[in-house]
């Protein structure tokens, strides 16, 4: 029995050291302040100084989008009410605040290769909603595409990675092409109120159409005016499926 145990503690010891030199090889990076994670806190995908970095949204929320309200005398934020309450989605939630802090993390997310912070995110998302989106009966994630173009010139689909941890989490399956962009729009940030509809105008079609799905989620990592959010649901809706939840991982406020 000894030797049994002297060989499990020993193989413990090999891998402990294996994961050690990996470490260095290659990193995990706090999506927080961008420096190399403790071995130690690898599971929690963060610095245990920078577990509170980020703000979750608390509080009233708009019925609609998620964002967070001033107060809870109205029950929509103000972009659903100039809007009508008019969306192709039924309903969404995001998880943290859109504050300079998220900010910079969604940047380098995006765009300096940090695909580690999809793991702790996805994390997160699945601790804050994956009940809720269980309860929902929804049955397939979608994360918004990018175009194959502009995907390629960046090496991955950020809300891909944030669905794909977020499904591994709750044990959902996820759907990266059931929607596919087929117009390379400009950026949304560079543009504003019906431009961002006018952009969109058959960006986005089925590309998959031999699963049979009737409640689904959208992933994307931000919600501003809801018009990408939109238009995926909205080819959703064409498509047959009969409710369409949104989760993304951060969103601005109404105030």
């Amino acid at each position: 029995m000894t030797e049994v145990l002297k060989k499990i503690q020993k193989r413990a010891a090999k891998a402990d050291a294996g994961n050690k030199i990996m470490d260095v090889i290659f990193p995990l990076r706090c999506p927080v302040c961008d420096r190399p994670v403790p071995y130690p806190e690898r599971r929690q995908g963060v610095c245990p100084e920078c577990r509170e970095g980020f703000l979750l949204i608390k509080g009233a929320r708009c019925c609609l989008c998620g964002r967070k309200l001033a107060g809870s005398e109205e029950e929509l934020c103000r972009d659903c009410r100039i809007n009508g309450g008019r969306h192709c989605y039924t309903k969404g939630i995001a998880l943290y605040e859109y504050n300079d802090m998220m900010r910079e993390a969604v940047y380098r997310f995006k765009y300096e290769g940090r695909r580690e912070y999809a793991g702790f995110f996805g994390k997160m998302m699945a601790k804050q909603f994956g009940n809720a989106v269980k309860r929902a009966g929804v049955e397939g994630i979608i994360p918004v595409p990018l175009h194959a173009k502009r995907e390629a010139e960046r090496g991955y689909n950020q809300a891909g990675l944030l669905a794909a941890a977020f499904g591994a989490e709750i044990q959902m399956p996820v759907y990266e092409k059931y929607v596919i962009r087929v117009r390379n729009t400009p950026p949304m940030k560079a543009l504003a109120g019906t431009n961002r509809q006018n952009n969109l105008k058959k960006a986005f079609k089925i590309g998959q159409n031999d699963v049979k799905l009737n409640i689904t989620i959208i992933v994307d990592d931000i919600y501003t005016t809801g018009s990408t959010i939109d238009a995926v649901a909205g080819v959703l809706l064409e498509a047959g499926i009969s409710r369409v939840y949104f989760m993304t991982l951060a969103i601005g406020k109404d105030f």
